[in-house]
């Protein structure tokens, strides 16, 4: 009887991690086999049009950008790149945009205070996660997309908007936690059912490039945020608000959805942004 319940308990286990993990899910049909070769190449869970790199940097900056992409990638914690005097500002620039191109990216989050001397920037890469964890929580994460894809697939433009707000909302905002660096990606959301704003934001975008709403992270000096396309105007979603104040009957729950941010002039990149209707997305929806 014993041999039998071990047996039963192991066969469980193994359901639940291929569950978990492994069972098959719909691909995301923007990823190719082209775009697999490209240097934008993450994972599986997003394609980046590296909208931001395209837009703020110049060419010739480039490489600064792709330096710290591949360092993250391939794990390297103490990086040197070369960078005349000039290039200084654009270091801190690809950074940021980086961030904003690049949702999917969960094995990094930071560099510690960079030095130059002798035309060389030299930096430590925050890689917060092992390549265990980064391998399955990518896993994890995939898995989950395909749950929400399933749960939107008959849903309109407004529904799902509001079935993100809310799937977002329902999880903790980690106060105990908040300033760690494992919380700024969208691991800690997914597979640890807590965040604070940058993994809200980033979850979202990766949610709603995986349900067909386009839109795009935003970043200021102390937030993180998703502009949402809604019947060709952009909107403000700020899915924390959701998470902060998790009673629906709240007046301030649904706040996510309004124009609080549309003036903030700390946006970073603002001009490089679609207009932003003043207009309340939770007026629009009458919630």
């Amino acid at each position: 009887m014993k041999k039998i319940i071990i047996i039963v308990l192991i066969l469980l286990v193994g359901f639940i991690f291929y569950y978990k993990y492994y069972r098959p899910i719909s691909p995301n049909p923007l990823i190719t086999e082209e775009y697999r070769s490209s240097k934008a190449y993450v994972n599986d869970l997003y394609k980046s049009d590296e909208y931001f790199k395209k837009h703020v940097l110049k060419e010739e900056y480039y490489y600064l950008y792709e330096a710290i992409l591949d360092s993250s990638l391939n794990y390297t914690y103490d990086v040197n790149i070369p960078c005349t005097k000039d290039c200084i500002k654009q270091f801190s620039t690809s950074y940021e945009i980086l961030t904003l191109d690049h949702p999917e990216l969960i094995s990094f989050t930071g560099f510690g205070g960079y030095q130059y001397n002798n035309n060389i920037i030299s930096y430590q890469n925050y890689a917060n996660l092992s390549k265990t964890k980064v391998y399955f929580g990518t896993k994890r994460i995939a898995i989950e997309l395909d749950n929400i894809k399933k749960e939107t697939a008959g849903m309109n433009d407004q529904e799902k908007i509001i079935y993100t707000y809310n799937y977002i909302a329902s999880h903790n905002y980690d106060d105990f936690f908040t300033y760690t660096r494992s919380n700024q990606s969208a691991y800690s959301f997914f597979t640890k059912g807590r965040s604070v704003c940058a993994g809200f934001a980033k979850a979202s975008q990766l949610i709603f490039q995986a349900i067909g709403i386009n839109s795009y992270l935003v970043m200021s000096s102390n937030h993180m945020w998703n502009y949402v396309e809604y019947n060709g105007k952009w909107y403000i979603f700020d899915a924390t608000y959701g998470a902060s104040y998790r009673d629906k009957t709240s007046q301030y729950y649904y706040d996510g959805l309004g124009n609080t941010t549309v003036n903030n002039p700390s946006i970073l990149y603002k001009e490089y942004y679609p207009k932003i209707e003043s207009k309340k997305l939770k007026d629009i929806f009458n919630l």
